[in-house]
């Protein structure tokens, strides 16, 4: 199941791919179960997931997990979404794996081993190899010092591979993905203590919880908060590709450069950066330039259309070095061109395999569940999130761990009572934990966004090459979301129920929570500051 030859089959000639929504009919999965998950007592809890990715998938198996009924999983595609290149999942997010042995033995078979590596845009190395900080030794002896030790963690993931891993669990479960099913609106009857969605064919389907894992713009949006979030511009899009070595290394300058290794890598210049992954199956890149970078008139789309011609990222590379040029940089720092083999590896990207994805902001709301509490949002439905932030992945998975744990700690409270009586403290409680943590890890990305695109100091650069590394958190990654719950399920729910005092600690240590928004950040970043000065706490 955790071959090789999994990323020939799926990824052909494009990014973008849906696949036959009957590959996980749980007929054909059931039977392959060697290792069967622990499952606790049944608490009779009706859980309906709308949305089939990440969030949603993981809510579907942890609610399992946790005795409640998951009595559908919606999702709007015609089948599985094969789409995207690589995903990095922190320890937070893989700790619950320990549960699941199917899924940690697969996460052995299909590890990436791969150094990371930091680069100049003339080719000149700054850092490598070296592995994220969460990969130190000192943590990984901790977590290998638990009791059965801990799954594997790698500094990334292939996206596909990990997806498919999550669909093959979903299916080993007896749980088949209803696809095909759009969303025209949520609703909650608190009175008959139960929530449901409306689709676009006009039937309805009902449960004590909904669970709305549909991505950003969720139609739950409207039950929540009256309105859509408004999408606002971060400055900055990205184009991204991922397709088979094969076709990159039939270039000369690619191969001599790149052939039989395999590399995780992050190419920094002024007002871009990239990042690109190389192994003998499969080659991925992200290129992030500012805006002021694009064809003039060129502004991209939330849309998934393969179709970017990739002579636009070579004209985008050009560019960029026009506009350096224009800047009044530090002495010593005059820059070169971006070196001739990455316009050499953007050329090998076959046509129809390239999309340019606008990177987009939502101000963060607080309130991720409906008034009566039986909507709840996780994922890219409660919280956006960029690339540079390198934690998508990992707050979509801790929100459902956290989530389906807070349902039952409301189970277990509703002693006597129907079931799904307490299931709305059980959400809110959810939102309190996850909304001030999402809100840090947001502004993590305009960190390491500045770390990765606005370096212009090389010599000082030089004296302490760890400088560009890409930031993750002791705050983030040592979080434990089940723990989590079982400390402060309590205190949080006397919160909710009384008014007394909460305070959060999956948060930086001593940092001040302050509700903020875009417009705040970009202030500071125009007037020259970091983003990393401004904090307060322990980020680090």
């Amino acid at each position: 199941m955790g071959d090789n030859s999994e990323f020939h089959e799926q990824s052909a000639d494009t990014f973008f791919m849906v696949g036959d929504p009957d590959e996980f009919d749980p007929k054909k999965w059931v039977r392959t179960v060697s290792q069967p998950t622990q499952r606790q007592t049944e608490t009779h809890l009706e859980v309906l997931i709308v949305g089939a990715g990440y969030a949603g998938l993981m809510a579907a198996l942890e609610c399992w997990r946790m005795g409640h009924n998951v009595i559908g999983i919606l999702d709007r595609n015609q089948g599985p979404n094969f789409s995207g290149d690589l995903i990095i999942i922190q320890p937070s997010a893989l700790e619950v794996f320990r549960h699941w042995p199917e899924m940690r033995r697969e996460l052995e078979e299909d590890k990436c081993e791969a150094g990371t590596y930091y680069y100049r845009h003339n080719g000149e190395l700054i850092d490598g190899p070296s592995q994220p900080n969460f990969n130190a030794p000192e943590f990984v002896a901790e977590r290998a010092a638990k009791p059965g030790g801990f799954p594997y963690c790698g500094a990334v993931q292939i996206r596909k591979k990990f997806y498919r891993m999550l669909l093959r669990q979903v299916a080993r479960l007896g749980f088949k993905v209803d696809y095909g099913q759009r969303v025209d609106r949520y609703f909650e009857d608190d009175t008959a203590g139960r929530a449901g969605v409306v689709l676009k064919d006009g039937s309805t389907r009902t449960a004590h919880v909904v669970v709305a894992a549909d991505g950003s713009r969720s139609a739950s949006d409207v039950l929540i908060a009256g309105e859509h979030t408004a999408t606002r511009s971060s400055g900055m899009s990205v184009y991204r590709t991922a397709f088979p070595t094969k076709i990159a290394m039939a270039d000369d300058m690619v191969r001599e450069r790149w052939q039989g290794k395999h590399t995780y890598e992050f190419w920094m210049g002024s007002s871009m950066h990239i990042g690109l992954y190389l192994s003998d199956d499969m080659t991925a890149f992200g290129i992030t330039p500012r805006d002021e970078l694009l064809d003039e008139g060129k502004v991209a789309s939330e849309s998934w259309d393969p179709n970017v011609d990739p002579d636009e990222v070579v004209r985008v590379l050009r560019r960029a070095k026009v506009r350096e040029k224009q800047q009044q940089l530090p002495a010593g720092s005059e820059e070169e061109d971006w070196h001739p083999v990455i316009e050499a590896l953007v050329r090998t990207a076959p046509r129809g395999n390239l999309i340019h994805w606008p990177l987009n902001w939502r101000d963060l709301r607080r309130d991720w569940a409906g008034r009566c509490g039986r909507v709840v949002q996780v994922g890219d439905a409660a919280h956006s999130t960029v690339p540079s932030s390198a934690a998508g992945g990992t707050l979509a998975l801790e929100d459902a761990i956290t989530l389906a744990a807070c349902l039952r700690r409301s189970c277990a409270a509703a002693a006597g009572e129907a079931a799904g009586a307490q299931a709305p403290l059980g959400t809110r409680v959810y939102n309190i934990l996850r909304y001030e943590r999402a809100s840090c890890t947001q502004k993590m990305a305009f960190v390491n966004a500045q770390v990765l695109g606005d370096t212009t100091d090389w010599e000082a650069v030089k004296k302490n090459p760890s400088v560009v590394r890409l930031r993750y958190p002791k705050w983030m990654f040592l979080h434990d979301p089940e723990a989590y719950v079982e400390d402060k399920y309590a205190e949080a729910a006397s919160h909710i129920i009384h008014g007394t005092e909460f305070s959060n600690t999956n948060i930086p240590p001593g940092h001040n929570f302050v509700h903020w928004t875009l417009d705040d950040i970009q202030k500071e970043m125009a007037a020259g500051k970091r983003v990393e000065d401004l904090l307060d706490g322990d980020w680090t």
